[in-house]
């Protein structure tokens, strides 16, 4: 993982910075969607499409966060394709804000592959409905250079590496270092250190 300075462009943080103050307003004035969430857990997952464009927002800086360039026969490519399993409002998210952005000098492209590999995809978003169903593919491409992102707490678990979770009104994400290290990514240290939590092991996959 590297240490080296970042270079975030500044009107994208604004924009989360922004939206998340959206989201606050949302929850004083009474609406936001009552969040499914785990019994006893202090994140909640929030369903109003202003949240989901935060989430997309820091998705595309995870994505802008990695060093691809690390990684084997990535020199050459063109484009950085997100994928996920199914389709979601997560998914969908995600590709209105980044569909045509550009991480370093590929353009970031989007599709549904049900069997997700490294040779399709480099980023894996999971909506938290399908977490238990993805279990299977996140132990199949857990040694792979592929960045798995979930929508909500709980894909830590199953072996991800970052989860967006809603905690005060404010989406935060925690970190698998563990599946991050098996991956073989570079990702930003100062990325890592704004983290909510980083879990260090346990990640649930053998």
């Amino acid at each position: 993982m590297s240490d080296r300075p970042i270079r975030m462009r500044g009107a994208l943080w604004r924009d989360v910075l922004r939206a998340v103050v959206q989201v606050g307003a949302m929850v004083a004035s009474g609406l936001m969607l009552v969040c499914r969430a785990s019994p006893g857990a202090a994140a909640t997952d929030a369903v109003t499409a202003g949240e989901l464009d935060v989430k997309a927002a820091f998705v595309l800086n995870f994505i802008r966060l990695v060093n691809w360039s690390n990684v084997a026969e990535e020199a050459n490519q063109r484009e950085l394709p997100v994928c996920a399993c199914v389709k979601s409002e997560f998914f969908t998210a995600v590709r209105s804000v980044a569909a045509g952005k550009t991480a370093g000098s590929r353009s970031i492209v989007f599709k549904i592959e049900p069997d997700p590999d490294v040779r399709r995809c480099r980023v894996l978003l999971v909506d938290r409905a399908h977490y238990q169903s993805a279990r299977q593919v996140l132990r199949a491409i857990k040694d792979a250079p592929i960045l798995t992102v979930g929508n909500g707490a709980g894909l830590l678990d199953g072996g991800g590496m970052f989860e967006l979770i809603v905690l005060d009104g404010k989406v935060q994400f925690d970190v698998g270092l563990e599946a991050i290290r098996r991956s073989g990514l570079d990702i930003s240290a100062r990325l890592l250190h704004l983290a909510r939590n980083l879990r260090t092991g346990g990640n649930g996959v053998n």
